[in-house]
């Protein structure tokens, strides 16, 4: 087949789709992705890689430096997931949604079935003023409401408030999207939208969940296009990204260190960088433990050099991990399974959207410390979830145990599988 998809926002949103591309070429299928990432990074290596046609729709607008470093401040400012998302929408979605739009016209003209990211709504339009077949991908497990899952940016009252809480949140996300969704659907003649996360973002035909069934399983309430298919993980033959030079010497130099990163959430601006530097260093200090620190910036001079600290621009997770003693990450839906497919428990400092319910996730299944909110962290709270993890050999057990079901599991040949059956 001809298989489209497409993808909007953060790397942590785009990996899943390089993996699920990567499956699909490899059991013969004719891929092409679309990709929207809001930093602008570059995929056309992956792309050659495993064989994929790769299309890029950037923003129309390139924001100064420092701009981009003010909306992301009042970004983490605010707390609140849902009126995160406004600002995002505001910032990263709507400048370039007609941009998305037309690549996902001409896309679906060019495809026997099109996969489109929960969010790329424009995609779902165009599937159906096309006549082409579609899945929708949702890459964590709390965006199909669930009496017994916790509804997102709410408090845990237990689960006897799940229900109204689930009305609430739905009434919330249908104010802040809807409008959008449905300004598209109705000037392409479309019937409106009712309701955001039981129709817009999840296909009628087929909606993976890109969890792995180790960390949840389907609820009951779920009807039969929710599929768990499993993380999206590149398999390890196929990456490319290589160990930082010296980086295997000092793992082995010492006892195992943590491992910290922020991935796609840190943002691109070296002040913003140094300080958060900076406070993971005085937690290391602290808690008297080794460290890698993964800072993206080019020239790593910029950051002064200490004993016991190890500092990256990037590393191959799958490989690094399972070499520390434990991850200290934002709750991305990719590092967060990462951690967990290389046995090691966590501390997530969560910054916006769904980073919060996957620590209260890994809190849930016992593997990680307190959750932490990256506004107002200070050094002292997060050392304090750092030395309860070390000093919890029951969370490095349980955390091994889920590792170790993770890896009998291929969510990559169960998508294929999925996609294959409900879209051929």
């Amino acid at each position: 087949m001809r298989i489209g998809l497409q993808t909007w926002g953060t790397e942590g949103d785009v990996q899943p789709f390089i993996a699920l591309a990567a499956g699909l070429v490899r059991a013969g299928h004719e891929v092409t992705l679309v990709v929207t990432d809001n930093a602008g990074r570059n995929y056309h290596g992956p792309a050659r890689r495993f064989g994929f046609r790769l299309v890029e729709v950037r923003h129309p607008k390139i924001l100064p430096p420092g701009t981009v470093a003010e909306i992301w401040r009042q970004i983490i400012d605010l707390g609140n997931p849902l009126r995160q998302a406004e600002l995002v929408m505001r910032h990263g979605f709507d400048p370039v949604m007609e941009d998305m739009y037309a690549a996902a016209q001409v896309l679906c003209s060019a495809s026997d079935a099109v996969v489109g990211h929960f969010f790329a709504f424009p995609l779902r339009v165009a599937a159906e003023t096309s006549g082409v077949p579609m899945a929708t991908l949702n890459t964590v497990h709390n965006g199909v409401p669930s009496a017994t899952v916790r509804p997102p940016g709410l408090p845990d009252l237990g689960q006897w408030s799940y229900p109204l809480g689930w009305m609430l949140v739905r009434k919330m996300l249908n104010g802040v999207f809807l409008p959008r969704v449905n300004a598209l659907r109705s000037r392409e003649g479309l019937a409106p939208d009712r309701d955001v996360m039981t129709e817009t973002w999840a296909s009628d035909r087929l909606n993976l969940i890109a969890v792995s069934p180790s960390i949840c399983q389907p609820a009951d309430e779920w009807d039969d296009r929710h599929e768990l298919c499993g993380f999206l993980n590149t398999p390890a033959r196929l990456s490319a990204e290589e160990c930082p030079h010296g980086l295997d010497s000092f793992i082995e130099a010492g006892e195992l260190p943590v491992y910290f990163t922020f991935g796609s959430m840190m943002l691109h601006h070296l002040d913003y960088i140094r300080d958060t530097a900076a406070l993971w260093t005085a937690a290391v200090r602290k808690v008297g433990c080794r460290a890698i620190l993964q800072l993206p910036w080019d020239d790593l001079s910029a950051f002064p050099a200490e004993d016991g600290i190890f500092a990256v621009k990037g590393s191959p997770h799958r490989e690094v991990f399972p070499k520390c003693s434990l991850v200290v990450h934002h709750g991305g839906a990719g590092t967060t399974q990462a951690s967990l497919l290389a046995s090691r428990p966590s501390v997530v400092v969560a910054h916006m959207a769904d980073q919060f319910f996957w620590g209260s996730e890994l809190e849930r299944l016992g593997v990680a410390g307190p959750t932490q909110r990256r506004k107002g962290l200070s050094s002292k709270r997060l050392v304090n979830s750092i030395a309860k993890v070390l000093g919890s050999p029951d969370m490095s057990d349980r955390a091994r145990a889920i590792g170790n079901a993770m890896s009998e599991e291929n969510g990559v040949d169960v998508a294929v599988n999925l996609i294959e059956a409900r879209l051929g």
